[in-house]
């Protein structure tokens, strides 16, 4: 029955090598002896022995297990649908092998079949999966504020890639890289929002202001960017941060006790430049790192604070 079969140009060919692993219900194997159960001929993929087992198997199989070992094998695809169509294309050159009426019940069956599951592979494209649902994340995350929505979206783009689905429209833009663009579009649009801040805030507390001075502490502590004005070289300014974590000690502990990331941001949060500008985030971190003092000011420019060592 099947010497004469007519190959169909699958690309993806999953097969089990029965020398090797012991065969599922649905996998497809050599059925014959004397046939290489790695399917493999001169070292190259043997496609008409692949074709003529996987026919064997659609025809001896029973017809209630048809739809299950064809979705067996698409979920093992990266594209289920070519190998689909070239199911399709292999029963419909070699019908003519097949004349009884259980194989030709069988064939029908199983064309009915890989139209179904095409469609159901197209609509899943169409309607992404909700877990994995971009349009739906965004339309969640809006009311967010941004810490909130940043903490979403990384968590989402983890579990994407902890998880990815063994299907992707290669048409489609992916899931991870859709939430990248959506991280640099609200972190630039965070730096648009605290650039207007900063020039409401030094119109707010311009020394003209006579409401400049009638905050208490706490008010202090709680207004954003702009609120305290050096009037001196950033850099002479940040060293006197360096000095008093790094250089001044009590002890032989440092004089300000703070962590590197939280000190740079708590200068770039609570004070702007000379110019009423707010100041680089990354600009800070350079100054404090210990690792370039050249970014720091020289010795004349320093304002040294000439203490060394405070006694308790």
């Amino acid at each position: 029955m099947y010497t004469f079969v007519i190959c169909s140009p699958f690309v993806e060919h999953p097969i089990v090598d029965i020398a090797q692993f012991d065969k599922g219900e649905y996998d497809i194997v050599v059925f014959e002896a004397g046939q290489p159960s790695n399917f493999l001929n001169g070292g190259k993929f043997n496609k008409e022995l692949y074709c003529k087992c996987l026919l064997h198997k659609i025809f001896t199989i029973s017809k209630s297990k048809i739809k299950p070992f064809i979705q067996y094998q698409c979920d093992k695809m990266e594209e289920p649908i070519v190998w689909l169509n070239k199911l399709e294309k292999l029963i419909d050159l070699n019908r003519g092998l097949f004349n009884s009426k259980e194989h030709i019940t069988k064939f029908d069956k199983a064309l009915i079949i890989i139209e179904v599951l095409r469609d159901v592979i197209e609509q899943k494209k169409q309607a992404p999966d909700s877990k994995f649902n971009f349009v739906k994340l965004k339309s969640e995350i809006k009311g967010y504020g941004y810490e909130e929505k940043v903490s979403c979206l990384m968590e989402a783009k983890t579990e994407y890639l902890q998880n990815k689905p063994k299907i992707i429209d290669v048409n489609e833009i992916p899931f991870d890289e859709k939430i990248n663009l959506e991280l640099d579009l609200i972190k630039s649009q965070q730096k648009l929002n605290k650039k207007q801040n900063t020039a409401n805030n030094q119109v707010v507390n311009s020394p003209k202001s006579p409401t400049k001075n009638t905050k208490s502490p706490t008010d202090f502590y709680r207004t954003t960017v702009g609120l305290f004005q050096f009037n001196c070289q950033t850099n002479v300014f940040v060293d006197v941060f360096f000095q008093l974590t790094k250089e001044i000690t009590v002890d032989g502990k440092p004089l300000l006790n703070a962590g590197f990331n939280e000190l740079a941001q708590f200068i770039t949060d609570n004070f702007i430049d000379k110019n009423g500008k707010a100041l680089s985030l990354n600009t800070v971190k350079t100054i404090l790192n210990t690792s370039r003092p050249e970014k720091r000011p020289s010795v004349e420019k320093r304002i040294n604070l000439n203490i060394r060592n405070i006694p308790k």
